[in-house]
């Protein structure tokens, strides 16, 4: 193996995907950002075998579909179709008539994994939000 044959592989190696320095990915910084401005907190209340259970749910309602793809890497859900009776969206966004909104959910567990995960990029009124949730759900 010669010296050029050694430069090249080195050349060809792919450079390391790196983080920035607080250590979120784009997809986190978006989310946070859409859970801030369009993201809303509630319980979820769910039958299961003859007992109500009551669940932290955070949902992200838009009616752009691609605006919500982010979320959907950092929930770990998919996106889903909720229609409504009145147009919400145009109809070229929500197909097709534009009765409804793309959403994107989590609850429970996962849902303060992801509050905990992006806690320095919420503001204070959206954690304050979540906490009156929580208790609300207890």
């Amino acid at each position: 193996m010669n010296c050029l044959t050694k430069w090249s592989k080195k050349r060809r190696q792919l450079p390391r995907k790196r983080r920035n320095p607080n250590g979120f990915t784009t997809d986190e910084a978006q989310t946070a950002t859409l859970l801030v401005t369009e993201g809303s907190t509630t319980c979820r209340r769910v039958a299961r075998r003859g007992r109500l259970y009551r669940y932290p749910l955070l949902q992200i309602g838009m009616c752009d579909r691609q605006a919500l793809e982010p979320t959907e890497r950092v929930f770990g859900t998919k996106i889903m179709r909720g229609t409504e009776t009145t147009v919400q969206c145009p109809s070229h966004l929500f197909p097709p008539d534009g009765k409804g909104r793309w959403w994107a959910r989590t609850l429970g567990t996962h849902a303060e994994r992801v509050i905990n995960r992006l806690d320095p990029l919420l503001t204070a009124e959206f954690k304050r939000k979540w906490q009156q949730t929580k208790q609300r759900c207890k």
